[in-house]
């Protein structure tokens, strides 16, 4: 056992190491590129170029300041999914820019230093950091040195999955007594006794609280030592008129900033419409939208003008199908579908044609997705008055969650999970699954 458990340890050892050395690496590849992007920019306004010794050597307390922080913040503890890591490492390198500016300032040598290296370097760990982590995590883990045996308890079968299918975690399924961490689901009956029990022997125990529809990680924990109880605050932050706000200018600079590249491709796409079949560029319809009123969104069309023929047509040949848009609300073969509109679909580029919704104020880029008027009654009168207080947007937590493989049951609890537990990092995290569920061309039909 004791041979075990060595073995365990040095390889949580040396993966530590591995993993700050590769953060060390990181910081000297953004240096080093923040330096050549400052010259560029420099040449750009007119201004001389930076010394070279001022990326390299001058600098090196970054060395010390970024890994410090990013040991402070828990990175090199604990064993976070990649996104709230590298929501860590965006934190933890925003408080490293403060005190590297601070530092320098205090030794009255910020004058000495070129300010665009320092800005470029650390713009450059933005992307740099998280991807050589998430590269290094996964050789590790097929090496066999990232991995810890761990026990969950639970019934829960997408829980189970998404600890066991998931290489930056690292967790791997162990019935040995000796395993030092237990994945404990609260919902289980005695899940207090359980949890008493497990954490007098474990190293850690992790639990799912028994409230799984409120995001946890933003929330505030007090102590109120008399009576030895924890106070948790959860904040529904779309009630909140400043972070209202704060949305909305969010959601018309993102728009604004994306149109000299949507534009074009929305000029490509209505040709290849007009090339492929007869009819209009554009289908409305009416839809849901904030507070329940009805507005008219756009798509670019990707049905036959004469589809509703086609369909019937279809139905009576292939029954089942009535079945699956019960289920689903989509068809899994619909031959209404222009060729054009496949591909359209595939890629969800139909749906760019929203960013018009979004212009006129009737839409979000990232929100739940506009339910179609006939869902009202199916979403539920309380989950309607939940999902329909903010504005339905062009993607959202469905189109990255699987999309055509959820119910429509599992899509209203996603689009209530988005309100309640909102954050501008979300529409962030959201924004980039979107290209890559794109790109990907998963879960969309």
């Amino acid at each position: 056992m004791k041979n075990k458990r060595s073995s365990h340890y040095e390889k949580m050892i040396k993966s530590t190491i591995v993993l700050f050395l590769v953060d060390l690496f990181g910081i000297f590849v953004s240096l080093n590129l923040g330096f050549l992007l400052a010259i560029i920019f420099n040449s750009i306004i007119g201004l001389p170029a930076p010394a070279f010794a001022t990326a390299l050597n001058e600098l090196y307390v970054i060395y010390i300041v970024v890994p410090f922080i990013f040991f402070y913040e828990g990175i090199y503890s604990y064993r976070f999914d990649f996104w709230h890591e590298t929501k860590l490492i965006y934190k933890g390198l925003f408080l490293s820019f403060l005190v590297i500016l601070a530092y320098l300032a205090m030794l009255q040598e910020v004058h000495n230093y070129s300010r665009s290296i320092i800005i470029f370097s650390f713009l450059s760990m933005i992307f740099i950091i998280p991807l050589l982590k998430k590269l290094t995590k996964e050789k590790l883990f097929q090496l066999g040195l990232w991995k810890m045996g761990v026990k969950v308890k639970s019934d829960n079968k997408k829980f189970i999955n998404s600890i066991f299918t998931n290489p930056y975690l690292g967790y791997i399924q162990s019935k040995r007594k000796e395993t030092p961490i237990v994945f404990l689901d609260s919902n289980k009956k005695d899940a207090d006794k359980e949890l008493e029990h497990e954490i007098a022997q474990k190293h850690q125990v992790m639990f799912v609280p028994v409230m799984n529809n409120y995001q946890f990680t933003s929330s505030e924990i007090f102590e109120l030592d008399e009576s030895r109880v924890n106070l948790i605050v959860l904040q529904n932050k779309l009630n909140s008129k400043y972070r209202q706000v704060l949305k909305i200018v969010y959601n018309y600079t993102l728009a604004l900033m994306s149109l000299p590249l949507v534009l074009p491709i929305v000029g490509i796409i209505a040709w290849l419409i007009k090339s492929d079949s007869d009819g209009p560029i554009l289908f409305k319809q009416e839809r849901l939208g904030a507070d329940g009123k009805i507005f008219l969104v756009y798509k670019f069309r990707t049905m036959y003008v004469d589809g509703d023929q086609k369909l019937k047509e279809y139905l009576e040949e292939n029954p089942h199908e009535i079945e699956n848009y019960k289920i689903y609300c989509k068809y899994e073969n619909d031959p209404r579908i222009t060729k054009i509109g496949e591909i359209l679909r595939k890629t969800s580029a139909d749906e760019l044609a929203q960013i018009f919704n979004v212009l006129r104020g009737e839409m979000n880029l990232i929100g739940p997705r506009p339910y179609m008027v006939t869902e009202k009654e199916k979403i539920g009168k309380e989950n309607a008055e939940t999902i329909l207080k903010v504005k339905p947007g062009i993607t959202g937590l469905w189109q990255v969650s699987g999309r055509n493989e959820l119910t429509f049951d599992e899509r209203v609890q996603l689009d209530k999970w988005y309100v309640y537990n909102w954050s501008l990092w979300m529409d962030f995290v959201v924004f980039l699954k979107t290209i890559k569920v794109v790109l990907a061309k998963t879960g969309a039909k």
